[in-house]
């Protein structure tokens, strides 16, 4: 994880069964979980992070709360379908 094991492309290209498998491969080590967290947090701060400095989201509330859903929704989809359901292969 600390190298590039293509972790950043599959958060980016919501390439989730990629991500299921490569934790279904790595969780027998026991800081596996903490690897991917690591990579995913910035990842998550940097979407949310153009959400937040947008200047047309400043000027439309509506629409400023409209994509935090949509990125929460997308990281739960994420995270449910890529960590939780080992019994997927």
């Amino acid at each position: 994880m600390e190298k590039d094991t293509g972790c950043d492309y599959m958060f980016t290209h919501s390439r989730l069964d990629e991500l299921a498998l490569m934790y279904k491969i790595f969780k027998r080590e026991m800081n596996t979980l903490t690897l991917i967290i690591k990579k995913m947090i910035p990842y998550i701060e940097g979407r949310g992070e153009k959400i937040v400095k947008n200047e047309q989201n400043l000027k439309d509330p509506i629409e400023f709360t409209k994509q935090l859903l949509d990125l929460k929704r997308e990281m739960d989809k994420l995270i449910e379908e890529s960590f939780q359901n080992d019994m997927k292969f």
